[in-house]
């Protein structure tokens, strides 16, 4: 398994749920769609947007950390302006230790939701440990079935389609989507697919 955290999302995460999500589209679409059609896919989503669904509750709203490991601050062995190993007057001053510095928050690098029996988000950064995206979906799946859902459909972009169909979901139909940018519109292919659940999705991973 990839060395990330999953967790329900906060309002709070909605910045980094929005980096991720420009970064998964330009770092890894590129190859299937075009610019304008990249710039399209991005266009109007605002962290303000994902931050009033998080408060709205989708159900459930996850993201994925990295975990990291987090440097400790050495100590400092002399009080300030003393030399090391200065003889003192009177009771020794004790030697101050530096107060450990927070560790870093771990940074968000995948994110995916359900909007009932949809897969409605599943992004996972370029700089993703691999297999971020699988867990993403394992956890949504296990929950789906928890929530009683038999199957789950998604609508998944073409760079995207092999992973799914990796993943059991089968193909249904192509679809053209049409978007509005400046000075114009641009079309975008997009595929429904579907897959159906059973008790093998609702175990959590080891």
């Amino acid at each position: 398994m990839p060395r990330i955290a999953i967790r329900l999302a906060t309002p709070d995460d909605a910045a980094a749920i929005l980096a991720v999500f420009h970064a998964a589209i330009h770092g890894k679409a590129a190859c299937s769609y075009d610019t304008a059609q990249l710039s399209a896919w991005c266009a109007g989503r605002t962290a303000e947007q994902f931050r009033r669904e998080l408060e709205l509750g989708m159900n459930p709203f996850l993201v994925a950390e990295a975990l990291v490991d987090a440097p400790l601050a050495p100590p400092v062995e002399d009080a300030p302006g003393e030399p090391p190993g200065a003889a003192t007057c009177g009771p020794r001053k004790p030697a101050l230790t530096a107060a450990p510095s927070p560790p870093p928050a771990p940074p968000v690098v995948g994110f995916g939701a359900l909007r009932g029996d949809e897969v409605a988000y599943l992004y996972a950064a370029p700089q993703a440990p691999p297999g971020t995206g699988t867990a993403l979906l394992r956890e949504l799946e296990r929950r789906a079935v928890e929530q009683g859902w038999p199957e789950l459909r998604l609508t998944a972009s073409l760079n995207a389609l092999d992973f799914y169909k990796e993943h059991g979901y089968r193909e249904l139909r192509r679809d053209i989507r049409v978007m509005s940018v400046a000075g114009g519109f641009v079309r975008l292919v997009a595929i429904e697919a579907r897959k159906r659940l059973d008790e093998r999705n609702a175990a959590r991973p080891a």
